[in-house]
């Protein structure tokens, strides 16, 4: 009886007596094999080579259970993989490579050629899932967790402005690395987070506290744990489902909701850090007002570039200047835009009527 040794790189030594009923060993090591792309007959010829040692075709063959006329393609097919080596002859004398090289040489090559297709594939369906229309709305459901927080990650990677989010301790802890690294990297992006939980500390936020382009507040008696960017895409996490839409009026009642039920009334633990002459890009009204406020808390003026539609004539319209005030209550937030030929535009949201303009693309630059 010869005991055999299978280790890979981060696997616990596995100890294998090729002997009949060895308590599922045997049959446990063969499934591993065929799961990285072994054939039945490939499996168990390499595990009867690595208890006789060496041998010939006929004896590896009788050990295994392997069809006489199959057994040369299939030694064959195991020399070609890099696990057997041949002696040359009559007859030819066959010995398995010893795991530790072959079996850890196998695995990362053929985990590259996995990654390499995986690649190629999903480059040819996102081409075909660009190319589909999709009728309204858009809402779909996700049961889940690992899909949803990779579907979260990919919405922040690619957010091309700015966003919100109110979140739980657990997807918050998912999600902190991607924002970090969103917002470190896209200085003009501009974000808040609303925490529904009680950190342990300030120093458990230090990551995120160290950006310019941050809001943070908290609010733990929140319930609603959902994430937005852009005006265009949100997630809305279950218990035991996430849903995900890009469904307008949703994303409408999202905001309203979040703005009033939570971010207005949330305590503010970490306000904006300005940068001069940093283009910053929001998409949502209110959030521009708190990055503005605190500009001009600051001392900087705010250069503001706004698109959106008149209030009155329901028409497009741009406008571009200083702001002289600010104003946000209640039940009213907009801000006063002077030009540079001394006319005051007020600028609001999404529904404004009192204003001049509703807001659809906000730019401010701090100088």
């Amino acid at each position: 009886m010869r005991e055999v040794y299978l280790e890979l790189s981060n696997l616990l030594p596995i100890s294998v007596y090729l002997v009949p009923n060895m308590d599922g060993k045997y049959n446990e090591i063969l499934e591993f094999l065929e799961f990285i792309g072994l054939k039945s007959y490939e499996g168990k010829a390499y595990l009867t080579l690595l208890s006789l040692g060496e041998s010939t075709a006929p004896k590896i063959s009788s050990k295994a259970g392997i069809p006489l006329p199959r057994i040369y393609d299939v030694l064959e097919s195991l020399t070609t993989k890099g696990l057997v080596e041949v002696k040359p002859g009559r007859p030819r004398v066959y010995k398995a490579i010893p795991p530790s090289i072959a079996l850890n040489y196998y695995v990362r090559r053929y985990i590259e050629n996995i990654l390499t297709l995986n690649e190629k594939i999903i480059g040819e369906l996102d081409r075909l899932y660009s190319s589909t229309s999709y009728e309204r709305p858009l809402i779909w459901l996700s049961r889940s967790f690992e899909m949803s927080i990779e579907r979260a990650k990919d919405m922040i990677r690619n957010m091309a402005m700015d966003g919100f989010t109110a979140i739980s301790e657990t997807h918050f802890n998912k999600l902190l690395d991607t924002l970090h690294a969103k917002l470190l990297r896209n200085q003009s992006s501009v974000f808040t987070v609303t925490l529904i939980f009680e950190p342990a500390s300030l120093r458990s936020l230090e990551k995120l506290i160290s950006l310019n382009n941050v809001d943070v507040r908290v609010l733990p008696t929140g319930i609603i744990d959902a994430l937005e960017v852009d005006s265009s895409n949100a997630i809305m996490f279950g218990k035991t489902y996430t849903l995900f839409t890009r469904e307008w009026e949703l994303i409408l009642l999202l905001n309203e909701t979040f703005y009033h039920g939570y971010w207005r009334i949330a305590k503010r633990i970490k306000e904006f850090n300005i940068t001069p002459n940093v283009p910053y890009k929001l998409t949502h009204h209110w959030l521009s007002i708190a990055l503005i406020s605190d500009g001009m808390k600051l001392g900087f003026n705010a250069k503001v570039k706004v698109r959106g539609r008149k209030v009155k004539l329901n028409e497009p319209f741009e406008v571009e200047g200083y702001v002289s005030k600010v104003r946000a209550d209640e039940f009213i937030r907009n801000f006063t835009l002077e030009t540079k030929d001394g006319e005051e535009i007020l600028v609001g949201g999404i529904g404004a009527s009192i204003e001049d303009v509703e807001a659809r693309y906000i730019e401010i630059i701090f100088t």
